[in-house]
């Protein structure tokens, strides 16, 4: 089912239609507009009057870098869960025969 959201980032409203699931769509828009405060909180750390771009920019690298780390984390879970089922694999082996 096809849904409408409106969020606002740093003051300016962007509407957009989403065919995923309403509390998924809701859910992503949220992080979003979090991330971009978290960003904007930075950016005012270290300048009074922080461009929206600037703040976009490090929001965009700060998502990329959460991205980055859990897709780095997925892959050591993986292999983990790979590694246990080859060596409970074998020691079934081991003891069938």
């Amino acid at each position: 089912m096809e849904q409408v959201l409106t969020i606002e980032i740093l003051g300016q409203p962007f509407t957009f239609k989403t065919d995923s699931g309403g509390s998924n769509a809701k859910a992503v828009a949220d992080f979003v507009v979090t991330s971009v405060d978290q960003a904007r909180k930075q950016c005012a750390q270290k300048t009074l009057s922080p461009d929206k771009g600037a703040i976009l920019i490090l929001t965009a690298l700060n998502i990329a870098n959460e991205y980055f780390d859990l897709k780095e984390k997925h892959q050591k879970l993986l292999q983990d869960i790979s590694q246990r089922s080859t060596n409970l694999l074998n020691t079934l082996e081991s003891q069938l025969a």
